[in-house]
């Protein structure tokens, strides 16, 4: 069966976030950052794709919501109903990229059966640059507010790449649930290797020439007409 296919506004309200990205890492239970004063970043708007083996292989879309703040969807890559992808380790761009040129999306080659929706901001603290993921799709909460938060420390290797290390929740045991005073921490140790998880995961920058591949894994779950 063909996966369900939704509006894009109603797959922000309706869809369950699974945090493919950050697996069962550490969350904080406040931002760090305020989105009102962060800028995006143009380097950083496109499409990436995440291939590390400690997480669900995944493409991410970074849109610009505001001079501020990206939109971010995430679609991972999943075996269609009739598709065995066994031959595609998908540890490397060059693996992806194989398996774009030579799989069709749908029952019989990749497909997708959840989209993500995050709120993204810049933030710098103690020399380091952070970037925040707000989940936006949240149930059981008529606020529709989260009530956890990723942050990562943010790395650039080169120009297509951007290392994301998630920060470790124990040096902040005891501290006051506020933004500043988690702040506070971050600023005091963003050079302190103890902040960080020891997993780090690389976005990869989608080539042009797959963005269609992506955009057409997209329509499986996103419809926009």
């Amino acid at each position: 069966m063909k996966p369900n296919t939704r509006s894009a506004s109603g797959a922000l309200l309706m869809l369950v976030i699974i945090p493919v990205i950050v697996g069962l890492l550490a969350c904080m239970p406040v931002p760090i950052g305020d989105p009102e004063r962060s800028r995006i970043d143009p380097d950083i708007t496109g499409v990436w794709v995440v291939l590390d083996e400690s997480a669900d292989q995944a493409f991410y879309a970074f849109e610009p919501y505001d001079k501020r703040t990206w939109l971010v969807t995430g679609v991972p890559i999943e075996e269609g109903d009739d598709a065995d992808l066994g031959d595609y380790e998908l540890q490397s761009y060059a693996d992806l990229a194989a398996l774009i040129e030579n799989t069709p999306v749908g029952r019989d080659g990749v497909s997708a059966d959840n989209v993500e929706n995050f709120k993204v901001w810049k933030t710098k603290l103690g020399g380091e640059w952070f970037m925040t993921w707000e989940p936006k799709t949240v149930f059981g909460n008529e606020s529709f507010s989260p009530e956890t938060w990723w942050v990562f420390r943010i790395n650039r290797p080169d120009e297509n790449s951007l290392d994301l290390t998630m920060l470790d929740d124990e040096l902040f045991d005891g501290i006051e649930e506020t933004r500043r005073a988690y702040e506070r921490v971050v600023k005091k140790n963003a050079r302190n290797d103890e902040l960080y998880s020891e997993e780090k995961m690389r976005l990869i920058r989608v080539k042009p020439e797959h963005l269609p591949f992506f955009r057409q894994l997209a329509g499986e779950v996103i419809v926009t007409d």
